[in-house]
């Protein structure tokens, strides 16, 4: 999941005169563009360690800047207004609770994080590789990279499991992912296994991340940055941005040979008219303002099958992937969301079984 939680400002200065930098060259992100910080979630679990916790370390780990972020994430995206006393309380306190800081589930289950926590740390330079080859394989290629942080924290179960940010707090405009601990241990029953699976949601996450930072060099994507032009733009970025990371997400996964198949599976089937009743909808503005807002948030927002826009596009990937190859599906990322559908147009004009794309997202007005 990607959110825009603070939009950076400023922009760099052009060089006086006709002196103008010379290129970088250009190169894949890689494991040294990426840091796995498990401070944050180890931080919790060494005050929940305490007997009684410490409510000074507990205001430290509230007003530290993995917390801070947060707190501002659960506002922007719940309505949630938590106070960095509130933040404290529930960590020295976990059944009392605050919004998005339900801890009682996570203090139960401390001894569980504590082992995933352990096993990410085993697994650090391993696991940092291995997220960062899946991303970039599908990324574009830049001069220089900021390094994307991962933040692991511990939050109120289902309220999000992962989601990159536009920022952090504070004025740091470094990339960052904040991963919810407390989540992750619905993805198996071992440390391993849920280490496991939470690879493949950090190489959907940091690909969001990876995009999101070069995207506004590319001239394919001028179009879709910002405030959505229409619902369709919307549609499109979306497709293009949700629909790569979770292919990136679901294709190494065990069972993938079932989704990704020759002949379209009834999930990619159903995707696709999902996405054509929903421009359908929005190209006869048919009921109210809410619900057409509805209608695209559904796009890349819910249950994981019902986001047509994101399921979709990962169905389109594996399509122009398996027909063009690797390179083709990557320089169609780097060429926008208007590229990406055109060329899974020409892939689905040559095959009668798949769907293709609405005319309304292939044109950018």
């Amino acid at each position: 999941m990607s959110i825009s939680l603070l939009i950076p400002c400023g922009a760099a200065a052009t060089p006086p005169g006709d002196a103008r930098p010379a290129a970088a060259a250009e190169r894949p992100f890689g494991a040294r563009d990426l840091d796995l910080d498990v401070t944050p979630a180890r931080d919790v679990l060494a005050l929940w360690r305490q007997s009684p916790p410490s409510r000074s370390t507990a205001r430290r780990i509230a007003r530290a800047l993995p917390y801070r972020t947060l707190r501002g994430f659960f506002f922007e995206q719940f309505g949630c207004a938590v106070t960095e006393q509130e933040v404290a309380r529930a960590l020295t306190r976990p059944d009392s609770g605050a919004c998005g800081f339900g801890l009682d589930p996570a203090y139960r289950e401390r001894a569980a994080l504590a082992e995933v926590v352990s096993e990410i740390q085993t697994r650090g330079p391993e696991l940092t590789r291995q997220v960062a080859s899946d991303a970039a394989r599908y990324l574009p290629l830049a001069p220089s990279w900021q390094k994307v942080r991962v933040w692991f924290v511990i939050a109120s179960q289902t309220m999000f499991d992962a989601v990159t940010l536009q920022t952090a707090a504070a004025g740091d405009s470094v990339p960052l992912v904040l991963v919810n601990l407390s989540d992750v241990l619905h993805y198996g029953t071992t440390a391993s296994e849920r280490v496991d699976v939470l690879s493949h949601v950090l190489a959907h996450e940091v690909f969001h991340a990876g995009l999101r930072e070069v995207a506004p060099g590319l001239p394919g994507w001028a179009w879709y940055r910002g405030a959505p032009r229409s619902g369709f733009a919307f549609i499109a970025s979306a497709m293009v941005d949700e629909g790569v990371a979770h292919y990136i997400d679901w294709r190494g996964r065990p069972g993938s040979d079932s989704l990704f198949t020759w002949a379209p599976s009834r999930r990619e089937t159903h995707s696709f008219s999902q996405l054509a009743l929903a421009c359908k909808r929005l190209r006869e503005r048919s009921g109210s303002v809410e619900s057409r807002m509805e209608v695209l948030q559904l796009a890349s927002v819910g249950p994981l099958w019902s986001k047509y826009g994101a399921i979709s596009g990962m169905f389109a990937a594996y399509r122009i992937e398996m027909a063009r190859g690797l390179d083709a599906l990557r320089e169609a990322i780097a060429a926008g969301p208007e590229e990406f559908l055109r060329v899974y147009g020409e892939v689905a004009a040559g095959n009668p079984s798949l769907s293709p794309p609405p005319k309304e997202l292939v044109g950018r007005r």
